[in-house]
């Protein structure tokens, strides 16, 4: 069924190359300026920790739904489990893991204040 389908689409869809059609975009939008734009190890961090944190509300929500089933000992297991998160959260907070360090610049901004306070040390 799937090499049918892909058939069809080759027989039936556009033939049509123009140069519109091989422009790269993203959401609608053309591509404009340097792809090299870099971030920092702290963005994909966060994204790291909304993830756990995240997680942490869906079974809290599944502990909240079956707390007739489960009682005072589901209670306090989600206790415990959220005492756990809370001091994952300050050891993360007292390392400095939730602090930016330094503010989000393209790639080719970096390189050029880079050069420049090389060049103010040689001077």
């Amino acid at each position: 069924m799937l090499v049918i389908m892909m058939l069809l689409s080759v027989v039936l869809g556009p033939k049509t190359q123009t140069r519109a059609k091989n422009i790269p975009y993203e959401s609608g939008v053309i591509a404009a300026g340097d792809d090299k734009t870099r971030f920092t190890n702290h963005f994909f961090l966060y994204a790291i920790f909304f993830v756990i944190f995240d997680l942490e509300t869906i079974f809290l929500f599944a502990w909240v739904i079956a707390f007739d089933e489960v009682g005072w000992a589901g209670f306090i297991e989600a206790s415990i489990f959220i005492v756990i998160l809370l001091a994952a959260l300050l050891y993360l907070w007292r390392i400095g893991a939730l602090e930016l360090k330094r503010r989000h610049q393209p790639f080719r901004v970096q390189k050029l204040q880079q050069s420049q306070s090389q060049s103010e040390v040689r001077n």
